[in-house]
């Protein structure tokens, strides 16, 4: 019966077609189950990042998948090992760069002034930058011996320190590092400290940084420490040799008193400050009696040394520091005395007269005397010319009337 047959075939087709459907499905539920472990490896290595790579090694159930993730963990490790290195050599370089160029940047400063304690003051700014706003002082070397401070940022710090002090020799025997804190800070802190040195390498002072907030300094800090007061020994020197050319335009040589230029720029100094205050200004001028009769009597040696004397007297004889004395010229003196009225000026005049003329510089019985002539701003005169011509009349007038005298203008 042809229609049975054919319903035959269709049916064994039919089954043949489902056995066929089922095994492929069988076959791509198998292969996905086979292929999870790779997909999912595949899947971990594709969403890794740096930071996943440091923390721990790639896990996976299949020991095929785990085999090759550990080999990629191995790979990545050296890598990310060398990529921690230079990420710490770009730092440590990065640095390096930003101190050399503060260093460019302090030495320009330097240029920019010849006065030591600008450059003091430049230098311990500057360290304090380099190192994050730390506490930074500077002492200098006093003729006294003590070091006295010239230049402090960010801190407290005593105004001076005695040599003989155990922390002070140790700084000053050293070359530069790691010290042990000083008695005078106020507590326990971090300490750094170097001798500061000139060009000639000569010891002038010590700088000394303190910090509130590192733990400690480190041998690189003090190598740097070393490498900023190198550069800043040229510019202290410079400062240096400026500042002393400098008192020698300003101070007459044999007697140490100011000179006529430095009387003439302080003069009109106080007589500007007098005129804005409104404060009185005394101008006392003072001139040896009869010095051409000493040189020719004694010679110029001795009147050399008669200068000294007077000199001396004048800057002995009790008086305010605000005072200053000068040599205008010869044998000639004057005194500038702000805010001083005219009888505080007369008498310091007479007292400068009375000890001159008791001091037998001489010897017994030949007296060196002086006279001199006072004149009081705003009263005697208005401005620096005026007070000078009455000052100079009321010195005339004491030479005029005998000599070994004051005269009020």
């Amino acid at each position: 019966m042809p229609g049975l047959e054919a319903l035959l075939i269709a049916g064994t087709l039919l089954a043949l077609l489902l056995a066929v459907a089922s095994a492929g499905i069988g076959g791509y539920r198998l292969a996905r189950r086979r292929a999870a472990p790779q997909r999912e490896a595949l899947r971990l290595l594709g969403e890794l990042t740096p930071e996943a790579l440091e923390q721990r090694p790639l896990a996976n159930r299949d020991r095929l998948a785990q085999a090759a993730l550990s080999r990629v963990w191995a790979l990545t490790d050296p890598v990310i090992a060398r990529q921690r290195q230079l990420l710490e050599q770009n730092g440590e370089l990065q640095r390096r760069h930003g101190q050399a160029r503060g260093l460019i940047d302090l030495m320009a400063q330097f240029n920019e002034t010849m006065q030591l304690n600008a450059v003091l003051d430049r230098l311990s700014s500057g360290l304090s930058r380099f190192f994050a706003g730390d506490g930074v002082a500077i002492w200098v070397r006093a003729p006294q011996g003590q070091l006295e401070l010239a230049a402090q940022v960010a801190s407290n710090f005593p105004s001076s320190l005695s040599p003989h002090d155990r922390w002070v020799a140790t700084v000053m025997a050293g070359d530069a590092g790691l010290v042990l804190p000083p008695a005078w800070l106020e507590r326990e802190m971090p300490c750094m400290a170097a001798p500061l040195l000139d060009a000639q390498g000569q010891r002038i002072g010590i700088v000394a940084l303190t910090s509130g907030l590192r733990a400690a300094y480190t041998i690189e800090d003090g190598a740097f420490l070393r490498t900023v007061i190198g550069h800043a020994a040229m510019a202290i020197q410079n400062a240096t040799m400026y500042q002393f050319i400098d008192t020698l335009s300003r101070i007459d040589a044999l007697t140490s008193l100011n000179n006529r230029r430095e009387f003439d720029r302080l003069f009109a100094q106080e007589i500007a400050r007098a005129q804005q205050t409104g404060q009185q200004l005394s101008l006392i001028l003072v001139d040896i009696d009869h010095f051409k009769q000493i040189n020719d009597k004694h010679g110029h040696q001795e009147g050399d040394r008669t200068l000294q004397q007077v000199a001396r007297i004048i800057q002995v004889v009790p008086k305010r520091t605000t005072d200053a004395a000068f040599r205008t010229g010869g044998e000639e003196f004057a005194i500038l005395m702000s805010d001083t009225d005219k009888p505080g000026a007369l008498t310091l005049s007479e007292s400068l007269r009375s000890i001159t003329e008791r001091a037998q510089f001489l010897g017994p019985g030949d007296p060196v005397t002086v006279s001199l002539g006072v004149a009081t701003f705003p009263g005697d005169g208005h401005d620096s010319s005026s007070l000078m011509a009455a000052a100079d009349r009321a010195l005339y007038q004491a030479k005029r009337s005998g000599r070994n005298r004051v005269e009020a203008a």
